[in-house]
């Protein structure tokens, strides 16, 4: 199935480590992709905000690049698709002016979603689905309300960075469902905004955006962002949902039971259902899906991909993603000395926590050394078990196990291969690998396709996948590793306790 009479679609994800502009066929091609960084300013107590005027510049050079980088005119581009990073939020006033945009990472309101959950942790994730609320909109407001009261009363809107950026670019305002649950702000069974939570939060329904569905048309460009990106005045601009959704969706992940490893700077692990489980002790989120009657299920492993960066620039200046691959992919998998305890684990959600964690190896270390490869080795097993992990949760929580559905890798740890064989053996089943820019095919699909063409869809996309399938001899071996895995950081936890 493709899209001929829609043409081109332009997409944009404003995702947790980056910008990221994508050029989509109707034949969900990748036309062509540019990756611009942000400039996050740091403050104490562990607050994160972008300029706006600076994370405008760079969203429209973003775009604009990918348009001249494409090998199509660009009066083909018939639209432009937006995905963003849940929690990302932006607050702005009754003219429209941003007073404050951050990112998921900007957790300065630890202390007033602690006070929150203290009263209502129960309320909260029976209806949002989420926990803890410092990652929530309501929280960061009574930040704002706490330590910048003037400006706090200023505040008009309360907005995704997704609907954000929609804003800079056609000066509408509008939220999917999908992304107001993710932002503790809406009913994830109904979709509709969590009427009375919010009053006893504070939080005034005016502040919501008009809400529209996933994948729907919230504006149009105007001169401005249309003569900067080469593109004609009036191109639809769409809201697409969360990214995290939009990633599962364009991996071919819509039916109940499928499940799909997210692998990028985090890795959620996400699960569709038929409807909105929840976890009797919180340790999951509950959230809906980009497509109708369908909700997601989600462990998460914590940091994987910055787990992996972080240790690869220990190895050394000069070693690269590549070479780490080779190295990784190298070392004798049965025979590995060492245990790498990072820090990747499926999470408790409502209280993600720290812990010890390191490198284990052998002692004195001079008995047998210790290598790059081995090191590469350990921390993409450390990566892969926690995903195992994960599924398990998700397992016991869904109340069985999806053995007969799909198990899905994108992200961009999907570009490793040496990461998809290791995640097979790990997890004792087929990896489907699908194209790491799941995301931009994803926000193609939901923007331009009707609800009933979307199951199609997806099945063509799913059929691309490349499986990676392990051998009976490496499934067993790994979970005698994965074994030792977790005992290690029992003993570590324990560890922890006692200091």
């Amino acid at each position: 199935m493709t899209r001929e009479n829609i043409g081109h679609v332009l997409t944009l994800d404003l995702g947790s480590s980056g910008l990221r502009a994508v050029v989509v066929s109707p034949e969900y091609r990748i036309v062509s992709e540019v990756k611009r960084p942000y400039h996050i300013y740091r403050s104490s107590g562990h607050a994160e905000h972008f300029t706006p005027a600076d994370l405008r510049r760079r969203v429209l050079d973003c775009l604009a690049s990918a348009v001249r980088a494409a090998t199509v005119a660009p009066n083909a581009i018939s639209r432009i698709s937006i995905t963003a990073q849940r929690g990302g939020t932006a607050f702005l006033d009754a003219h429209g002016a941003t007073l404050y945009a951050g990112p998921n990472t900007d957790v300065r309101a630890v202390f007033e979603g602690a006070a929150i959950d203290d009263q209502l942790a129960a309320e909260v994730y029976a209806i949002t689905g989420h926990l803890p609320s410092m990652f929530l909109a309501p929280a960061k407001l009574h930040w704002w309300h706490a330590h910048q009261p003037r400006r706090a009363r200023r505040i008009a809107t309360v907005a995704s960075l997704g609907s954000w950026a929609a804003h800079q670019l056609t000066g509408d305002l509008g939220e999917t469902p999908s992304t107001l649950v993710e932002a503790g702000l809406a009913n994830v069974t109904t979709g509709h905004p969590a009427v009375a939570l919010l009053a006893r939060l504070g939080v005034s329904l005016d502040a919501l955006p008009n809400v529209v569905s996933e994948g729907a048309v919230v504006g149009t460009l105007g001169r401005e962002s249309a003569d900067t990106m080469g593109l004609r005045i009036g191109t639809p601009v769409a809201l697409a949902g969360p990214d995290a959704q939009i990633t599962a969706l364009g991996a071919g992940s819509v039916r109940p039971g499928d499940t799909t490893v997210i692998a990028g700077w985090s890795a959620p692990v996400q699960r569709v259902t038929a409807i909105p489980t929840f976890d009797a002790a919180r340790r999951t989120w509950a959230g809906r899906h980009a497509v109708d009657s369908c909700w997601i299920l989600e462990a998460n492993p914590g940091d994987t991909g910055r787990t992996l960066e972080t240790v690869r620039r220990m190895l050394g200046p000069r070693m690269s993603l590549e070479r780490f691959d080779r190295l990784a992919a190298g070392a004798p998998e049965r025979e590995l000395p060492i245990v790498a305890a990072w820090g990747p684990r499926a999470l408790d959600m409502s209280n993600p926590g720290m812990s010890l964690g390191g490198l284990i190896a052998p002692s004195p270390i001079t008995y047998e050394g210790i290598d790059a490869g081995a090191v590469a080795r350990a921390t993409l097993e450390n990566i892969a078990f926690a995903i195992r992990e994960c599924l398990a949760l998700l397992d016991e929580v869904a109340g069985g196990s999806a053995g007969g559905y799909a198990l899905t890798l994108t992200g961009g740890m999907a570009n490793s291969s040496t990461f998809a064989s290791v995640l097979a053996a790990a997890v004792g089943r087929p990896v489907r690998v699908q194209s790491p820019r799941a995301a931009a095919i994803g926000a193609a699909l939901v923007s331009t396709l009707a609800a009933s063409d979307i199951g199609a869809a997806a099945d063509q996309i799913a059929s691309q996948a490349v499986d990676v399938t392990p051998s009976h001899t490496g499934a067993r071996d790994a979970t005698e590793r994965y074994e030792r895995w977790l005992h290690v950081r029992r003993a570590l936890d324990q560890l922890a306790v006692g200091l």
